[in-house]
């Protein structure tokens, strides 16, 4: 099925139709857009955040404007143009600002890492700032102000949104606890192991999933150089990434499944999709795992509408508070 919005110059498609619920929040940003609202949509992982701000983007593009898409990490920010780029008719009209990399850099609609902000001061008429709450957009002062200055009205993604801007008064909020697909959001199997056995541990829950796609997420990359040795000793196809290491070719790799194992500091924790995809967090208990990380590695699970289930497993020590709260947490979306 082809969807169409706006005239000959913003045209976009998708394949498929937004759900009852996506449909509700795309018209509630508009409406919020037009009559000049700074807006937050908390969404929880899968929900569609990019296909429900497709309608937004059309409108102002018809009426002219100049439209940013911030996010803080390269490789999430190449993707979501990618993806984009593939919805909207005219490729000439979007452009992508990273490091290293410039396409359109002075187009309508322009995909940058908040990094990139700063050269854009006054240009944007609408920005829309994805993960609002990552690193290294949260809290930095600089590019918070380089974000404000660069635009007239604001859009701020997350599925785990900070309080500060909840509790903003000048910020309108939208909600949406609903993966696109209708499933519910997949709860851990917390898997406790007594000190020296958690290597051991690792492997059974590895061989009983049947070599599915897997990332295990590591707290340092210590433990990830660790386990990437050991897992290439036993002959799995694997590979370690951390923030240096992450590119589009790791990553086409293990969707063709070149790479079967991939192992990762929290680097991969926000936009990856991947279908029939599981995910270890190997000592979840570790301090780094705090809750929203957590809840971000969870909502990398069942994301694909054809194998919207996924094992899911916290293999530690002990639990912390940070397991309990991502746990209960997943679990009132659901009951929402």
């Amino acid at each position: 099925m082809h969807i169409y919005n706006g005239d000959k110059m913003h045209l976009y498609k998708l394949e498929f139709s937004l759900n009852e619920q996506q449909n509700i929040v795309s018209n509630k940003i508009v409406g919020y857009y037009m009559k000049n609202k700074d807006i937050i949509l908390e969404a929880v992982c899968g929900a569609g955040k990019t296909e429900m701000l497709l309608a937004v983007i059309s409108l102002g593009l018809k009426e002219g404007k100049n439209i940013g898409f911030a996010c803080p990490r390269r490789q999430l920010t190449i993707e979501l143009y990618e993806r984009v780029d593939e919805y909207f008719y005219n490729h000439q009209n979007i452009g992508l600002v990273v490091g290293g990399q410039r396409i359109n850099e002075l187009s309508n609609l322009i995909f940058l890492t908040t990094h990139q902000l700063i050269n854009y001061k006054n240009y944007f008429d609408l920005l829309i700032i994805d993960e609002v709450d990552a690193f290294p957009y949260f809290n930095n002062i600089k590019l918070e102000q380089a974000a404000q200055e660069s635009s007239k009205q604001f859009i701020y993604l997350s599925a785990t949104m900070p309080q500060k801007y909840l509790v903003n008064a000048n910020l309108v909020k939208v909600t949406n606890y609903k993966r696109h697909h209708l499933k519910i959001m997949p709860i851990p199997k917390i898997v406790l192991v007594r000190y020296g056995l958690m290597m051991i541990k690792l492997l059974i829950i590895i061989i009983r999933l049947k070599n599915d796609p897997l990332i295990v997420f590591v707290p340092n990359k210590r433990d990830g150089n660790k386990l990437n040795k050991l897992f290439k000793l036993l002959g799995f196809k694997s590979k370690f990434v951390y923030s240096k290491t992450l590119n589009t070719k790791v990553i086409n790799d293990f969707r063709s499944q070149t790479i079967k194992i991939l192992i990762s500091t929290t680097v991969l924790e926000r936009g990856i999709t991947l279908k029939g995809l599981n995910v270890i967090v190997f000592r979840a208990d570790c301090s780094i795992f705090n809750s929203d990380v957590l809840i971000q590695i969870c909502g990398r699970v069942g994301r694909s509408t054809e194998q919207p289930n996924g094992k899911l497993y916290f293999l530690a020590y002990k639990e912390s508070d940070a397991m309990k709260k991502c746990t209960i947490k997943l679990e009132n979306y659901n009951e929402m």
